[in-house]
Parts: structure tokens; C-alpha cells; sequence
């Protein structure tokens, strides 16, 4: 429920383009409720306001609220950018964390909250894939920008919802195949084990508090 929740205002926007008659306007008015009902209900049933989604529902009413305000699409298309790029900017600040850059914390986080133990990389692999991350971040920004000035607010829609998807899951896949092979044999086996110990201790503090590198595209 709670990753469901987490792309809660993708699914408003492409729900109401799609089923309001390709009105970007109203898909706008939709993505920015949808924010605020994030921010809200994260507050309400959790207890706490993720800081990703803190950063998106800003960026959303700044960048929603100027479409609906000059009725010019061409904010809100810039939108998905500005979270791309604010996101390879936090990862180019948290590669200068002492001990381990910032992409390693939050992944080791996500391996001890979904496998129950966190598989070792060596400095130069984290640092490797904290620069993957960055660059694919821009690059989603800048094709972005290419998309939405090159192309018709439809193909724009149209291409953020299949083309940017398929660049996702395809980028993340060779993510955990990077990962995969460069960790320890025995961890390898313990990804296909059946046994207690890579069931995720609710305890553990690695999955608390920390937010995953999502693209909320």
C-alpha cells in the first residue's frame, strides 16, 4: 500500500488526461490535489511527511500553479525535470558524505528493510552507481525538456507515460544486475534462500526514516 501510495499523483495525472477528454489543465488541478492529499494523508496515517514527497508537492504547486495561473502547459512540463534534476543535485551533495555517500545509505536502508540483511559493495561500486544515478537523472531532465519543447502536449504525455517507464524499469534493472554481481557469492545464495533470516526485521532501524531514490516522473 505504502508504494502504491507513493506514485499517487502520477496515476491522478495520467487518469485525468486520459479519461477528462486530454485536458492537461484538469489533469494539473488533479496532480496538485493529489500532492496535497499525499503530504496530508502521509501526515495522518504515518505520523510524518516523506521529504520526497515534501520536495514533489512543492515543485508540483509551484510549477502546477503557474499553468493554471498563465493557462501555459509549458510549466507543468518542466516539472519532471526540475525533480530530476533536484535529485542528481542531492546525489552530487551526498557523495561527500563522510564514510558512505548518500545513495549507498539509502539503498543499504532498502536491502535491510525488503531482504532483511544489506550486501556489501566495496567504495568504488557505491561510488560507481551514485554517478549511474546522477546521470541518468539529468539525462531524464534534459530529454525531458527535448519531449516537451520538440513535441505535442499529447506525445509529451504519451511518451512520459510509456517512454519514461521503460527507461525506469530498464535503468533499475541493470541497477540490481550491477549489484548482483558484484556482491559475495554466499549473499547471492541468500537472495533465493528460504530461510528466517532474509525475512525483514521490523525492528531495524537501516528501514526507518529513510526514502528510497524514486522517480516520480
Amino acid at each position: 500500500m505504502k508504494q502504491l501510495f507513493d506514485y499517487l499523483p502520477v496515476v491522478v495525472f495520467f487518469g485525468l488526461y486520459f479519461l477528462g477528454g486530454r485536458d492537461i489543465y484538469l489533469a494539473t488541478w488533479g496532480i496538485i490535489v493529489a500532492c496535497t492529499l499525499q503530504v496530508t494523508l502521509g501526515l495522518v496515517i504515518w505520523r510524518k511527511v516523506e521529504r520526497m514527497h515534501l520536495t514533489v508537492f512543492v515543485i508540483t504547486l509551484i510549477f502546477g500553479g503557474l499553468t493554471l495561473f498563465f493557462r501555459d502547459d509549458t510549466f507543468i512540463k518542466w516539472r519532471p525535470s526540475i525533480i530530476s534534476f533536484t535529485l542528481a543535485m542531492i546525489l552530487v551533495i551526498g557523495q561527500f558524505l563522510r564514510d558512505r555517500n548518500l545513495l549507498q545509505r539509502l539503498l543499504e536502508a532498502l536491502m535491510s528493510a525488503t531482504l532483511g540483511f544489506i550486501a556489501p559493495l566495496s567504495r568504488r561500486d557505491w561510488n560507481w552507481l551514485n554517478f549511474a544515478f546522477i546521470a541518468y537523472f539529468l539525462f531524464i531532465g534534459l530529454l525531458n525538456l527535448f519531449i516537451a519543447y520538440r513535441f505535442s502536449t499529447d506525445f509529451w504525455v504519451n511518451f512520459k507515460l510509456f517512454g519514461f517507464t521503460g527507461i525506469q524499469i530498464l535503468f533499475y534493472a541493470l541497477v540490481i544486475l550491477f549489484i548482483y554481481r558484484r556482491i559475495p557469492a554466499e549473499d547471492r545464495a541468500r537472495l533465493f534462500s528460504d530461510d528466517d533470516q532474509n525475512t525483514p526485521d521490523d525492528n531495524n532501524d537501516h528501514g526507518k526514516g529513510n526514502d528510497a531514490v524514486r522517480d516520480h516522473q
